[in-house]
This record gives structure tokens, C-alpha cells and sequence, in this order.
């Protein structure tokens, strides 16, 4: 018995447009966004799913609701789903971290799986608290196809769990472009194998965002 899991990163929202870092705030949609996810329900008219969930801040959520725009699923909220707590730095421009938390701003760049945000969390605690729900969402779902939507650093830190590296190892996984999707099969022993990555094909050379935010880095 195999589960099927679609992993999906948020459209475009308006703190991407702000170029701000916006973590756990609960921007909207941006205007590109909106077209973005006109072309995800396209996508997932072709795609079946059994259940959803979604994080809840608004920009996961309603990419979740453009998924199921054929399908009707119900949406299930699971806060582990949602995107590392900035802490003081939410809000913040990303142009202005060097100078504002230069200590921090220097771990995300060149030691992302230590960083951790003053009063918010850990890249560990996201580790956590992420595997725990996919854990938890295919134990209770085997052998159905699953939608997850979450977010950009989210998936970048469970992915790495999925391909079965430490942390310290995350800058082998790129990151997400928006309503991108991650396809992986979890088998009855819980074997985990990727069948595709960072798939964006759907907003490709009109809708995409890749590399226009400055936290993606020299990543892409």
C-alpha cells in the first residue's frame, strides 16, 4: 500500500512583493499570486486527491482552496504546517537584516540549520514540529493521495527529512518557487521515496517567482 503526497508551497503573497521577511504573518495573496493559483486548479483538475491540508496562514490556505476547486475537499488546518515564527525579524525588509540582526542574518545565510530567530523559533523546532504532522498526516491517511500546503522554508527543512539527510546538509535541497509541488511515495514501512521536486511548470514563463526574493540567496 502506498501513500501519495503532494507537497506544495503557497503562491506568491504580498510580504514576497514587500520583500520583507513575513515567516509566521498572515499576508494575502499578491496580485501574481491570484494568477498563480488560477493555474494550480488547472493543474490539480488532473490531479487526484483524497485530503487536504494546509497551514493555516491565509497564503497556504487559499492555495489549498484553489487545489480543490474541483474537487470540493474540505481543508484540514494543521498549525505544524505552518512557517517558522520570525520572531523579531518578521516584518522586517530583508535589504535591512544585515543591519538590523547581523549575527542571525549571517547564520541564514552560511549556517541555515542553526539559525534561530530572536523570540521566534528554531530552524529545529520547525524540523519538529513539520515531521511530526507528515508523520502523523500519512499514518492516518495510508495508502490515499494527500495534498500539503505549507511554506518555503517549511518544506526546504521537511524535505530534508524525507530525502533522508541531517540538516546540517539543507543546502542540498533548493528552494521552492511558488505552487511549485513535491510528489514522494511513503510505502507500508514508512520508506519514503521522491518522485519529483520543485515542480512549477503550471506558471512557468508568465506566472513564476524564482529567484526574485532576496532570502532565496545564491540558492538559485
Amino acid at each position: 500500500m502506498v501513500t501519495t503526497v503532494y507537497l506544495v508551497r503557497h503562491c506568491e503573497a504580498e510580504g514576497n512583493v514587500q520583500g520583507i521577511f513575513q515567516g509566521s504573518s498572515d499576508f494575502d495573496v499578491s496580485e501574481k499570486g491570484i494568477k498563480q493559483l488560477e493555474k494550480l486548479s488547472e493543474r490539480f483538475k488532473d490531479i487526484h486527491l483524497d485530503v487536504v491540508y494546509s497551514s493555516p496562514l491565509k497564503r497556504a490556505y487559499r492555495t489549498a482552496e484553489a487545489a480543490v476547486k474541483y474537487s470540493g475537499l474540505p481543508i484540514i488546518c494543521d498549525e505544524g504546517l505552518a512557517e517558522i515564527n520570525g520572531g523579531v525579524m518578521e516584518g522586517k525588509p530583508w535589504s535591512k537584516l544585515g543591519e538590523l540582526f547581523p549575527t542571525e542574518y549571517s547564520v541564514w545565510n552560511d549556517n541555515f540549520a542553526e539559525f534561530a530567530a530572536p523570540d521566534g523559533e528554531s530552524v529545529c523546532a520547525v524540523y519538529d514540529r513539520i515531521v511530526k504532522s507528515f508523520i502523523e498526516i500519512t499514518n492516518e491517511n495510508k495508502g490515499k493521495a494527500i495534498g500539503i500546503f505549507s511554506h518555503g522554508c517549511a518544506i526546504r527543512i521537511l524535505m530534508c527529512y524525507i530525502k533522508n539527510i541531517p540538516l546540517s546538509r539543507i543546502d542540498e535541497v533548493k528552494w521552492c518557487d511558488n505552487t511549485a509541488i513535491n510528489c514522494v511515495f511513503v510505502d507500508e514501512n514508512g520508506v519514503i521515496n521522491v518522485e519529483y521536486e520543485n515542480d512549477y511548470r503550471h506558471i512557468m514563463n508568465d506566472a513564476e517567482t524564482a529567484a526574485n526574493h532576496m532570502w532565496w540567496g545564491e540558492q538559485e
